[in-house]
């Protein structure tokens, strides 16, 4: 992409208020116009570049949430809370959930490929996986600085929160890796009010048991007080989890 092309889509990564389905749209028709067919709706990429940006992009996504917890000025991490931190506003989840609640899927799905689609082998993990890709292109294409200040933008609300007591989601993410190397799943099973102001109920669970449920305005809030929930459940807090060890003993 030339500058003179890229310029409509600086403009969106630098807005006050990041609009993720205005950005996406446009990057598709940037990038199908410099390298694929134009007329495609979808990214034209071939699955091998695709996974390449994916790869590239967690590790912009992941340098850009450490550099913004540890220049946090309101409330210092350690290196242990912002690990867990990181853990919990990064994962593949996280990201899905996210996506999910700043733009209509039928629009963020043009990111992936057809074929990669049809393969039906990432799962849950798509969105989050198409989030990396279109990070990882956006960095090669912008640069860093502009790609920061769009996604520092979309995960405001979650790295603004992070903190040793609100993580519930990183602590209850590190307790089940370390004890039984998976993670607990959340499940919506509930959603009530306007479609301007609906409220969202999640359970989290872990080997078919439900561990908590939460309420709240979005799904990430919702999720997180789910976690909240089955933390209380499980006697746990920072220092448990910190001091865990792998075994093979049970939950309770």
């Amino acid at each position: 992409m030339t500058g003179h092309s890229c310029q409509p889509l600086i403009e969106l990564l630098r807005a006050p208020r990041p609009d993720l389905g205005r950005t996406i749209t446009t990057f598709v028709s940037c990038f199908n116009t410099a390298y694929g067919d134009p007329v495609k709706d979808h990214w034209d990429i071939s699955i091998a570049e695709w996974e390449r940006f994916e790869f590239l992009g967690d590790r912009v996504v992941n340098l850009i949430v450490a550099q913004a917890l540890f220049t946090r000025k309101h409330a210092a991490l350690t290196e242990g809370e912002m690990t867990r931190a990181i853990s919990g506003i990064v994962s593949n989840h996280a990201l899905d959930a996210i996506v999910r609640n700043l733009v209509d899927f039928e629009v963020f799905s043009c990111l992936i490929p057809p074929a990669i689609a049809g393969q039906n082998t990432y799962g849950e993990r798509i969105a989050g996986g198409a989030f990396e890709a279109f990070i990882g292109a956006l960095y090669c294409e912008i640069g860093f600085d502009e790609v920061a200040f769009f996604v520092n933008g979309l995960l405001r609300e979650p790295i603004d929160q992070a903190s040793p007591e609100e993580n519930a989601i990183g602590m209850l993410q590190e307790y089940f890796q370390k004890r039984f190397r998976a993670v607990p799943i959340y499940r919506e099973t509930k959603r009530e009010g306007p479609d301007h102001r609906p409220v969202f109920t999640f359970e989290v669970i872990f080997n078919n048991q439900v561990l908590g449920s939460g309420s709240g305005a979005s799904i990430q809030k919702a999720e997180r007080e789910a976690a909240r929930a089955a933390c209380r459940k499980l006697g746990l807090s920072c220092d448990d989890v910190t001091g865990t060890q792998g075994s093979d003993s049970g939950t309770s």
